[in-house]
């Protein structure tokens, strides 16, 4: 008994501490760039040796890649899952949510994929989800087309409500969120018309 009790305690102390590395992972990756992370800033924000962290996840990608699919991918889709297909307002109000909360990383991210191609994946994966969500809550208005106009809007669509159009308004234009909003509306309003 004494030894799966042991076995038992053991594995939560090391979830734990995998908890907490992710939790350092996230907070340190969500407001630098990857190439100014370390793994020893990692581990000390997690109260780990770096061995103890290496230990865990291998390698800086691999903690990267991990604090996204277990951390950002599901806030990701708990924000956007709130949508009501068709609704204009809903959809970019879910994508604004998002990106306030991911989009300088994905930005990061996106500026990245050249000098680490195994970011690629990784990218090219939410490209491809973005796409079916925008195709899914867009749906009625996208079934007013069939072949080609339909694929011609779909991909209209996928660009106006991207990250790097969100980055454009918010961050070149100086536009506020609520302002965001309304001409990312305006732009699928106009597309959908």
């Amino acid at each position: 008994m004494a030894r799966s009790y042991s076995m038992a305690t053991r594995e939560e102390a090391r979830r734990r501490t995998r908890e907490s590395i992710l939790d350092a992972a996230v907070a340190n990756f969500g407001d630098a760039w990857y190439d100014d992370i370390t793994l020893a800033s990692v581990a000390r924000a997690a109260g780990v040796s770096q061995q103890t962290l290496t230990n865990h996840f291998g390698s800086k990608l691999q903690l990267y890649l991990a604090a996204v699919a277990e951390r950002s991918v599901p806030e990701m889709r708990r924000i956007r899952d709130r949508v009501v297909a068709g609704d204009v307002r809903s959809v970019v109000g879910c994508v604004v949510d998002d990106y306030e909360l991911s989009g300088a990383g994905t930005v990061r991210a996106l500026a990245l994929a050249d000098r680490e191609p195994d970011l690629r994946e990784m990218l090219a994966a939410g490209a491809a989800y973005h796409r079916d969500w925008v195709e899914r809550a867009l749906a009625p208005q996208l079934a007013k087309r069939r072949g080609r106009p339909r694929e011609r809007l779909a991909t209209l669509l996928v660009v106006a409500l991207e990250v790097r159009t969100w980055e454009q308004l918010r961050r070149g234009q100086g536009l506020s969120r609520e302002e965001t909003v309304e001409h990312l509306a305006a732009m699928v309003t106009a597309l959908t018309g």
